[in-house]
Formats: structure tokens, C-alpha cells, sequence
């Protein structure tokens, strides 16, 4: 009974073993790939910053140098870029499933799939059938080749672009080469685009009621022709044309037959007086009189036909 005891804890204790070896290595794979995702990242942010003048929001600070060599203005954008970087590092491998080695494992090799995660979940049984399959996981754990796990083409693919900005990074610093376009351009644009909308677009109330034809047509005013009252609008921006809306109601004009006068007398007569009665008005008076009888006689023409 004790030789079993012991044996099973000895089975027990080299798988419990091995697969803690397996894990802490699986571990270790990820935080490569975390380093090398790192430095790209830093070096892609570093390079954009770089380009787009991103250290022209920091101009206080330009005076200013740690151990005489390097601006202080040059230091706040490396420590964004590494703050960014370790950002998206983080966001990267949030949406990643945490190391289960078991798992990993048996992806990789078909004899322990469903045997290695049966064996770990009754480690603490105690029979012969347990302590068998324990015994057999246990053994074939010896075989299973930790290294093939690490994705080197991962690494190499990020080392190779992280080298590549290394040398953007160089050659922009060499030459001085920078976009044109900067951080202050933004905010000149947003500021643009923050003007006032005018007031009339933004308030519908002004775009509804009677004032909307008060503003089309403008201001009304009255004038008196041979004595009756005749409303005039004159329309902004359409010249010096003159609109004539009638004040009351139209009424039919009736002629009456008159006693038989001279013909050349009367119209002479009455020629002589609306003469020297428009004479007598203003230029205004005038011109608006003669709007008025050219669009009279249009209005008739227009009936007639």
C-alpha cells in the first residue's frame, strides 16, 4: 500500500512538475511577443509623430535640455510614444485568450489530446486506473518539444519592420524632413468649422409665419395716385423695378355716356390739365405714375386678348 502511495505521488508530482516547466516557457514566448510588439509600435508612433510636427505642441519647453544634449520638448514626445505604445500593446492582447497550456499542448500533439487534461483533472484520485494514465501522460510529456511552441516568424516579422522605422526614423532626422501640415492646422480647421451658423438656418420659428414674406418682398410703403392709396414694394436686389399690389378690393369700372362735346376741345382741355398737374409732382410721383399706367394698360391688353 505504501510502495502505491508513494508511487502515485511520484507520477503525480513529475506531471504537476512538467507542466509548470511547459507553462513558465509559454509565458516567457508571450512577453517576446509583447517586447517586439512594443518596439514596433514605438518606433511606428515615434515616426508619425516625427513627421506630422507633433513636438510643436510642446514649445515651452523647447528652452529647456536633460544633460545638455536632448530638449525637454523632445522628451515629452518620447514618453507619449512609449505610453501610446504600451497602450496598444495592452489593447492588443486584451482581445487575446490567456496562456492555457494544457490546450496547447494537446493542439500540438494527438496522443495527449483529451488524455493529458483528464489525467490533470483527477490528479488528486487515487486508483489504478488514474495512476496508469497519469504514469503514461507523465512519460509522454518527456517528449514534447517546448521550443517548437515559439512562433520565431512573429518575431522576425516585427524585429524586420521595427529595423525598417529605424531607418525611416534616421533618414527623416538626417534630412529634416517634415510635413508641412501641423498640429495647429487642426486646430484652425475645427475653428472653422466651429463658425457661427447663421441664425435664420438654425431656428426654425424664423423660417416660418408671416415675417418670411416681409423679408422676400421688404418694406411696404403707400402712395397715393390721382387720390387713391396703392401699396408699393420694391424687392432688394432686383433692380429698380416696382411691384403694385392694390390696397382694396378691385372694382369693375363702368362707363357712362357722356353729352356729345367736341371731341378736340374736351381732350385738349384735359390733356392741358394732367400736364400741368404732373408737372405740379415730384419726380417720384411721376415715374411712379408712369409704372402704374404702363402696367394698367398691360393688365387691359392681357384681358382683352
Amino acid at each position: 500500500m505504501n510502495i502505491y502511495y508513494t508511487t502515485s505521488v511520484t507520477f503525480v508530482g513529475h506531471m504537476y512538475n512538467d507542466i509548470e516547466k511547459i507553462s513558465r516557457r509559454f509565458r516567457r514566448y508571450r512577453l517576446y511577443y509583447k517586447i517586439t510588439d512594443f518596439i514596433m509600435f514605438f518606433f511606428l508612433v515615434y515616426v508619425i509623430s516625427y513627421y506630422l510636427n507633433i513636438i510643436t505642441l510642446f514649445p515651452g519647453y523647447r528652452e529647456y535640455y536633460v544633460v545638455n544634449t536632448v530638449s525637454l520638448d523632445r522628451i515629452i514626445m518620447i514618453g507619449l510614444s512609449i505610453f501610446t505604445s504600451v497602450l496598444l500593446v495592452i489593447i492588443l492582447y486584451l482581445t487575446k485568450n490567456p496562456v492555457d497550456t494544457i490546450a496547447i499542448i494537446e493542439s500540438r500533439y494527438d496522443w495527449l489530446k483529451e488524455r493529458l487534461q483528464t489525467a490533470w483533472d483527477y490528479r488528486d484520485e487515487d486508483n489504478v486506473v488514474v495512476l496508469d494514465l497519469i504514469a503514461q501522460v507523465t512519460t509522454r510529456l518527456k517528449e514534447v518539444d517546448v521550443g517548437s511552441f515559439l512562433d520565431r516568424r512573429y518575431l522576425g516579422v516585427r524585429l524586420i519592420v521595427s529595423v525598417v522605422l529605424v531607418a525611416a526614423l534616421m533618414g527623416l532626422t538626417t534630412t529634416d524632413t517634415r510635413s508641412d501640415f501641423t498640429p495647429k492646422d487642426i486646430t484652425n480647421i475645427l475653428e472653422e468649422l466651429g463658425t457661427e451658423i447663421p441664425e435664420t438656418i438654425t431656428d426654425p420659428e424664423k423660417l416660418q409665419g408671416d415675417g418670411l414674406d416681409e423679408e422676400i418682398y421688404g418694406e411696404t410703403s403707400v402712395a397715393s395716385i390721382e387720390g387713391e392709396k396703392v401699396e408699393l414694394v420694391i424687392v432688394p436686389g432686383l433692380g429698380t423695378a416696382v411691384t403694385i399690389r392694390h390696397a382694396g378690393e378691385d372694382e369693375e369700372v363702368q362707363f357712362v355716356p357722356s353729352q356729345t362735346y367736341p371731341v378736340d376741345v374736351v381732350a385738349s382741355t384735359a390733356a392741358d390739365e394732367s400736364y400741368r398737374a404732373m408737372q405740379q409732382m415730384s419726380v417720384l410721383d411721376r415715374d411712379l405714375i408712369m409704372e402704374y399706367a404702363v402696367l394698367r394698360s398691360k393688365l387691359l391688353t392681357n384681358e382683352n386678348k
